[in-house]
């Protein structure tokens, strides 16, 4: 092998003049970085049909990821126009409870209580109430030019998140084999070989992160029939849905569980319908509770051997200090990172990470 006709000190300046470079291009484009994260994670969960679509058939990769993201955009637009005409049912049932929790609320601020032998009327207190709100609307009708702004700026990351999405599907392979070109021959078979065990990593997180929303959803589901809740399959779903978003996700179905319990009732328990919420509140933060400390860290930490300690940190952790978009990846990033490291100590070492087979005899 040639040596490289740089010397050592500026083969580091070009290293590290790179290395600032990428993280000033990583700073600068954060939306769009994070928008390109999407469709990436997106691409790679709907990658699998394509395979499966090329495995018995004989279409062309092409077709295949035709075929793929036309389902995909079909399932947008299906699940919202399925869900919304069931919502504004679910809306349209839920109003009379409504009139009696208003009347019930008027009724409580036209009276009046003495506090420290002052009489104090509610309605008093909230005698602004209706000014305040006007107020408000006022507010957001003049500030309706900025929200069209945003608005059409969600649109524009949606519609790239959608294009890159169709690209990352189609030249995925293409990209992949172009990046590892770019690395030194002597090391593209470590390459290969870590691109593999990073993706067998997120693989194994998809399969179980799909696992875990079963297992959430029907012990939600077994949860709300137990104690007569109406629509339990319904909450189970959505229950299992949205454990894709770590804590946070469970506590929305907990919330969503206890306001249609606190609305519709048990059909056979002899309770008030407040104290049902309460015991459905309670039934869900015990399958949080159980999720949260048993059943995902000792099901993540099997299939990507992680301590269930870190993955319990790493979630918790990244939620505090990075947002719901880190904390749905924190456990495969984490997997990924201890992959890395392993490659980084392993060469430093001298060892061969991924020593290629002994080449046979063809005497034998």
């Amino acid at each position: 092998m040639n040596e490289s006709p740089w010397r050592q000190p500026i083969r580091f300046f070009v290293v590290g003049l790179i290395f600032l470079i990428v993280l000033w291009l990583i700073v600068i484009l954060q939306p769009l970085i994070s928008s390109l994260m999407v469709a990436a994670l997106l691409a790679y969960m709907l990658h699998p049909l394509v395979n499966l679509i090329l495995r018995h058939t004989r279409f062309s990769h092409t077709t295949a990821v035709n075929i793929v993201y036309l389902l995909f955009l079909l399932a947008l637009i299906a699940i919202p126009a399925i869900l919304t005409p069931i919502i504004i049912g679910q809306v349209r049932g839920l109003t009379p409870d409504f009139e009696q929790i208003g009347l019930r609320i008027r009724a409580i601020t036209e009276r009046s209580f003495v506090i420290g032998n002052i009489p104090v009327s509610l309605g008093d207190v909230f005698g602004n109430l209706e000014a305040v709100l006007n107020q408000t609307v006022a507010e957001l009708a003049s500030n309706l030019g900025g929200v069209l702004a945003g608005i059409s700026t969600n649109f524009l990351w949606i519609l790239i998140v959608l294009v890159s999405i169709y690209y990352l599907l189609k030249d995925s392979h293409t990209l992949i084999d172009w990046s590892i070109g770019l690395v030194s021959p002597p090391y593209r078979h470590h390459v290969r070989q870590l691109v593999a065990e990073i993706d067998a990593i997120w693989g194994n997180f998809l399969r179980g992160q799909l696992l875990l929303m079963a297992i959430v959803g029907v012990l939600s589901w077994l949860g709300a029939a137990i104690v007569g809740m109406p629509g339990a399959v319904v909450i189970g779903f959505v229950a299992g849905v949205l454990d894709i978003i770590p804590s946070l996700g469970p506590t929305l179905a907990a919330i969503i569980a206890a306001a249609v319990a606190l609305f519709e009732g048990s059909t056979y328990l002899p309770v008030s319908k407040f104290f049902f919420a309460l015991i459905v509140l309670a039934i869900f933060i015990l399958i949080q509770q159980i999720e949260n400390i048993w059943i995902r860290p000792a099901l993540m930490s099997r299939r990507l051997r992680l301590h269930p300690a870190f993955v319990l940190i790493g979630v918790f952790g990244s939620l505090a200090l990075f947002g719901i978009f880190v904390t749905l990846v924190i456990i495969p990033l984490m997997s990924t990172l201890g992959a890395l490291g392993r490659y980084a100590r392993l060469m430093l070492q001298g060892i061969d990470p991924y020593p290629l087979p002994p080449p046979q005899d063809k005497s034998e």
